[in-house]
Order: structure tokens, then sequence, then C-alpha cells
């Protein structure tokens, strides 16, 4: 059984590192929302952009 203070670890909001950077850039971004827009597959432009087809679909 869980502490109460492993409770409150667990239960504590996610934060992303401040160094990490975002896999993909503004404009990549803009360029993927329209070409998906366009019929293409999100499976094709992650391929192509190297990150994968739910981070695609994120941005429809």
């Amino acid at each position: 059984m869980a502490t109460t203070r492993q409770k409150a670890w667990n239960n504590q909001p996610r934060r992303h590192s401040p160094w990490a950077r975002p896999k993909l850039t503004t404009e990549q971004r803009a360029d993927i929302a329209r070409r998906l827009a366009d019929g293409e597959r999100p499976q094709d432009l992650a391929l192509e952009y190297g990150v994968t087809a739910s981070l695609i679909r994120q941005l429809r």
C-alpha cells in the first residue's frame, strides 16, 4: 500500500524538462496540418518527419 508521501508524489502534475526541445518547429506543424487537410496519411507524414503517427494526428 502506498504511503501518503508516495500518493502525493504520484498525483503531481508532470512537467517537461526546461531543456527539452519540441520535435517539430512551428513551420513544420503548419505544413503538416495543411497536408493532413489535403488528405495525406498521418503514417506517411510521420515517417517523413521522424515522429510518431499519433503526434501527427494531434495536429489535425
